[in-house]
């Protein structure tokens, strides 16, 4: 077993044992995986158009530190997400989902106080 499959082994192990103790940390953990994956794949398109970061930051009025967190995947403002993806020519598209195995919620309950 080579050191990578070890470390992923281990990291799975953990994050079970973890979700175990805390319903959801599964969940928490996947997401940071998304944005990690989505960061990565926008710091190869920026690379192919030739640009750098400093110029996206540039054209987000903006540093290049905020789009060197957005590339590694960490959470980010919406605003600064649309931006960054304007800045590449890129338009953003959201969309809200159920999560297999989630269960629908209606409207919060509101309560009156007296």
């Amino acid at each position: 077993m080579g050191l990578k499959n070890k470390a992923t082994d281990d990291l799975e192990r953990y994050v079970a044992d973890r979700d175990a103790r805390e319903a959801g940390f599964a969940a928490l953990v996947g997401d940071a995986e998304k944005r990690r994956a989505f960061g990565r794949e926008m710091a190869e398109r920026r690379r192919a158009s030739g640009t750098s970061q400093t110029q996206v930051a540039a054209a987000m009025r903006t540093c290049a530190a905020i789009v060197s967190r957005l590339e590694s995947g960490s959470d980010v403002r919406l605003s600064t997400l649309e931006k960054y993806v304007a800045a590449l020519g890129l338009q953003l598209e959201l969309k809200a989902v159920v999560r297999s195995g989630a269960k629908r919620r209606g409207p919060p309950k509101t309560r009156i106080k007296k």
